[in-house]
């Protein structure tokens, strides 16, 4: 499965981004809501490949982080629904 602008054209960063990453997000490398959400959708079993679609260098550069470190497990995505969902 292709997940093709996953951002949804910056609304996830517009309701979201004021808030800050958890903690524990740390523990599977996300420094940025970019790369929390990235790594929330290629972990999951299902998709093969996402397609963040931006034109800013600095934002291939926070996606590109997505690809450093472990990605999460069901149970931390389980973990990352509740602590979104708390939001």
């Amino acid at each position: 499965m292709i997940v093709n602008r996953p951002f949804r054209r910056g609304d996830l960063f517009d309701r979201f981004g004021r808030h800050p990453l958890p903690p524990w997000a740390a523990e599977f490398d996300c420094a940025n809501w970019a790369q929390f959400f990235l790594k929330f959708i290629i972990s999951h079993p299902a998709v093969t490949c996402a397609i963040p679609a931006t034109s800013r260098v600095d934002h291939m550069r926070e996606n590109m982080g997505a690809a450093r470190g472990p990605l999460p497990a069901a149970k931390t995505r389980r973990r990352m629904v509740r602590y979104v969902e708390s939001l």
